[in-house]
C-alpha cells in the first residue's frame, strides 16, 4: 500500500510538473504577445502621424498653388469672388472666377484653364522661329517634318 501511495505521489508530481510547465508556456507566449501588440500599436501611431503630415503638406502646397493662381488671375484682370457655403457637415469655401465672360465655380477648373491660357499667351508672344522649334520638339522631327531616327537604330 505504501508503494502504491508513493507511485501515486510520483504521478501527481509528474502531473503537477507538467501543469506548471504548461503554465509557464502560456506565460512565455503572453510575454511575447505583449511586446508584439505594443510594437503594432507604435507602428500604427507612426503611420497615422505620417498620414497626417502628408495631408498637411498637401494642403499647404494646394494653398500656395491657389495663392499663385490668384496672383496670375489678378495679372489677367479676372474678378474673384469668394464666399462660405454650408455643406453637409461643414462649411465650404465657394469661388466664383469671371474672366471675359467665362465663369468658374471651383479651384481645379480655374487652375487648368489658367494653365492653358498662359501657354496660349506665351505662344502668341513667341516669334515664328520659336514656335517652329517648339513644334519640332513636340512632334519629334526636323525642319521638314521627317522623324528623328531612334537612338536604338543608330
Amino acid at each position: 500500500m505504501a508503494e502504491l501511495i508513493g507511485i501515486l505521489r510520483g504521478e501527481d508530481r509528474q502531473a503537477l510538473k507538467h501543469h506548471t510547465m504548461r503554465g509557464s508556456v502560456k506565460q512565455m507566449t503572453k510575454k511575447k504577445r505583449v511586446p508584439r501588440a505594443q510594437s503594432r500599436l507604435a507602428l500604427a501611431r507612426f503611420r497615422q502621424q505620417q498620414r497626417e503630415q502628408r495631408q498637411q503638406t498637401a494642403a499647404h502646397r494646394a494653398q500656395e498653388r491657389w495663392n499663385k493662381t490668384l496672383r496670375h488671375l489678378a495679372d489677367l484682370g479676372a474678378t474673384v469672388k469668394q464666399h462660405e457655403e454650408a455643406g453637409d457637415d461643414k462649411e465650404k469655401t465657394v469661388y466664383e472666377v469671371t474672366f471675359e465672360g467665362r465663369t468658374f465655380r471651383s479651384r481645379f477648373p480655374v487652375q487648368r484653364w489658367l494653365k492653358r491660357e498662359r501657354e496660349r499667351q506665351e505662344e502668341q508672344q513667341m516669334s515664328c522661329a520659336e514656335r517652329h522649334v517648339r513644334w519640332m520638339i513636340d512632334h519629334n522631327c526636323d525642319d521638314h517634318g521627317h522623324r528623328w531616327p531612334d537612338r536604338a537604330e543608330s
